[in-house]
């Protein structure tokens, strides 16, 4: 039997007293989003819920949402855009909880731009900047622009789909600006990028975790004991980050180069995303012409696994 058949039938054999050991594939990004998961997975959070949960790491999201439609994960740490074009498109997919990161939008080492208020002063000229049109990062970097004084319009867009190779070329001047999550975004600017804005400013975060249909109607007790498990992780990574540090990087396939400067941050136990803040996205999503129509918060999250609902916020 090889080692990775074997992994689940180990985690079985240690609950054996307790509930029936359970599945659960979920995807994992190069981001602060994902520690919780991976902590859960190191300290054993999850088997001790009698669950095998199997994370899988994607460096992009056009991957990780092909994965999802496809039924080949049950759930994934993903954002409210991809959770509403799902929705679009008639995809039972459902988010369950907020994930907490950060995203930067940063220039490169060679750029002149220094401050959103030089960006602010390059009008109208455009940009060029490493991101993915019609996406969270997208969404995030017009965000900071506009909370900055600075016209989202000036962005002309360059697609790189995967976040190492956003860096790269930000780092080597084929873009001038590019918008990049933690811990990305800090190893960025130890490499002598400047950080104009983060999404700290915003008081908002449009990362959450979701659910497939299938895994919502088969797996309800399962998606239960993840969030239980889910929640200890936070506790204990805010208790004592130092650690989890090697087995974050490594488990989110981080560069090792961010292993000493990562700041890990401190996270909430699991809610659910406000009213306001789906409402937003949303609004720009049909601005954007990416749906037709704006969903009720109900059509996108299914309340009930988090341990607070934020949506009446």
């Amino acid at each position: 039997m090889t080692k990775r058949l074997l992994l689940p039938f180990i985690a079985c054999l240690l609950v054996l007293a307790g509930p029936a050991c359970a599945e659960l594939r979920i995807g994992l990004m190069p981001a602060y989003n994902s520690i919780p998961l991976v902590v859960a997975e190191a300290a054993g959070f999850f088997t001790a819920e009698g669950l095998a949960v199997e994370l899988i790491p994607f460096a992009s999201q056009l991957n990780r949402e092909t994965a999802l439609q496809a039924n080949a994960i049950d759930g994934t740490v993903s954002d409210l855009i991809n959770a509403i074009q799902s929705w679009a498109q008639g995809s039972g997919a459902r988010v369950t909880s907020v994930t907490e990161g950060n995203f930067s939008l940063l220039s490169s080492p060679h750029s002149a731009l220094r401050t959103l208020a030089e960006w602010k002063a390059r009008a109208p000229g455009k940009v060029r900047t490493g991101l993915l049109e019609n996406s969270i990062v997208y969404y995030m970097a017009e965000r900071m622009l506009a909370a900055g004084h600075a016209d989202p319009a000036g962005i002309e867009i360059v697609p790189i789909v995967q976040l190492p190779a956003r860096l790269e070329m930000l780092l080597a001047d084929r873009v001038e600006a590019a918008c990049l999550p933690e811990p990305l975004a800090t190893l960025a600017e130890a490499r002598g990028a400047r950080r104009l804005a983060d999404s700290d400013t915003l008081g908002t975060t449009p990362g959450v975790l979701l659910f497939t249909a299938k895994a919502l109607e088969k797996k309800r007790p399962e998606i239960a004991g993840f969030y239980r498990a889910y929640d200890r992780a936070v506790a204990a990574v805010n208790a004592d980050p130092e650690t989890y540090r090697s087995a974050i990087v490594a488990r989110c396939e981080f560069p090792p180069a961010v292993s000493p400067i990562m700041k890990i941050p401190r996270f909430r136990p699991s809610f659910t995303p406000a009213a306001a803040q789906v409402a937003d996205v949303a609004r720009w999503m049909n601005k954007k012409g990416l749906v037709s129509r704006i969903p009720a918060y109900d059509d996108i999250v299914r309340a009930g696994y988090a341990s607070s609902n934020a949506g009446n916020q």
